[in-house]
């Protein structure tokens, strides 16, 4: 009885030696769980720059309406707010003191060509008998003379006469652009005159109109000298004008020149737009935003900053190859755009980017790739 216990003792000994052989060659088999990281695949499509900065509105012309001569302003000729066009008479100058002074001219003018008329007939007759010896020499020169002044008596009235129509003329203070006029700032039986610093009225061309942005010159840098892969195009640079809820204006617009150059307090330069304004929907001093989208590929690649790692020898990112395992891969960036960081070298389309995760990987690690989930 005693052999037997033993013998089975021993048996039970080797089979619990045996059964942790097992377990530890079954943990020995099992691999540890590969590192998790979340990637996105990249896909090629259009790359644009889009930046955009406050503007504000100024009118392609602006005239200020004064009047050239004085006196009381009798009527105002235009409705207000109204468009008004070049040459139209906008306010009324009592004439009556102008057409005076036309009159009084006129006279002037003929009382001198009469005078003209009659000393230029007497140098004549002189002229003819001068060589008998009838009349001087003296008496001669001094009718040529007198003929003369009497010329220019006549020249100086004409002038004058034309001064005073012109004063006649003014008047009728006219609009000098067409345009859309504002409120009148006299009224009638007013005084007015040349030496007033008040304006009349005012008339600003609107249908167009040009619009003033003020920028860093490093921004302006960014979207007027942007690196483009591919040829340039005349639709490649962009423009919209946006109101204060960011929706465009239904207008055309386009860069008319940028500012040549760069303020020193600010260093800020000046972006002028122009802008078709048919429907006067942008008024003058209205300040809104300037949108400018550059074009920089027609098939580009557009990576998330946050996949980048940055070293001082340049940038690289991390990618999972066909058999799961990580790859690390030196990347050239072109620059900024509104969905991330534009590729110039290093990807190609289809390439599953790591976008999380990247910091636990080593070159070659098995890896576990969960795709990045589409924001809501």
């Amino acid at each position: 009885m005693k052999i037997k216990g033993r013998v089975l003792l021993v048996a039970a000994v080797v089979l619990s030696i045996a059964g942790c052989g097992q377990d530890e060659d079954k943990t020995a088999a099992q691999s540890p769980d590969a590192t998790k990281v979340t990637v996105t695949s990249l896909e090629a499509g259009e790359v644009s720059v889009t930046r955009s900065w406050p503007g504000r509105v100024v009118a392609l012309r602006t005239a200020q309406i004064r009047p050239q001569v004085g006196g009381i302003v009798t009527a105002r000729l235009f409705a207000q707010g109204s468009e008004v066009k070049a040459g139209q008479p906008l306010f009324q100058i009592d004439p009556a003191p102008f057409r005076a002074e036309v009159a009084m001219a006129e006279a002037t003018l003929a009382r001198a060509e009469a005078s003209h008329r009659q000393l230029q007939q007497k140098a004549n007759r002189l002229s003819q008998i001068q060589h008998s010896g009838a009349v001087s020499r003296q008496d001669f020169d001094d009718a040529l003379a007198n003929s003369a002044q009497a010329a220019a008596s006549v020249a100086e009235a004409k002038a004058s006469l034309q001064r005073k129509k012109l004063d006649l003329a003014y008047s009728t203070v006219k609009a000098p652009v067409s345009g859309r006029i504002d409120q009148e700032f006299v009224t009638e039986g007013a005084l007015v005159s040349a030496a007033d610093t008040q304006a009349m009225a005012i008339v600003q061309q609107t249908e167009k109109v040009y619009v003033d942005a003020r920028l860093p010159a490093s921004e302006l840098r960014q979207i007027i000298d942007s690196p483009t892969a591919d040829e340039p195009s005349p639709n490649a640079l962009r423009v919209s004008l946006l109101d204060e809820a960011g929706k465009p204006y239904d207008v055309q617009a386009k860069l008319l020149f940028s500012g040549v150059s760069v303020n020193n307090e600010t260093g800020d330069v000046v972006l002028r737009i122009v802008a078709d304004n048919p429907a006067r929907v942008l008024l003058p001093g209205m300040y809104i935003r300037v949108s400018i989208t550059r074009h920089i590929a027609k098939n580009g690649l557009v990576i998330p900053g946050q996949a980048i790692q940055r070293l001082d020898d340049g940038n690289y990112v991390w990618t999972v190859d066909g058999d799961g395992a990580a790859r690390k891969i030196g990347v050239e960036l072109a620059g900024e755009s509104g969905q991330g960081e534009i590729v110039k070298s290093g990807l190609q389309a289809g390439t599953r980017l790591v976008v999380e995760g990247q910091d636990k990987l080593q070159e070659g690690m098995r890896v576990t790739a969960v795709p990045l989930k589409p924001r809501a």
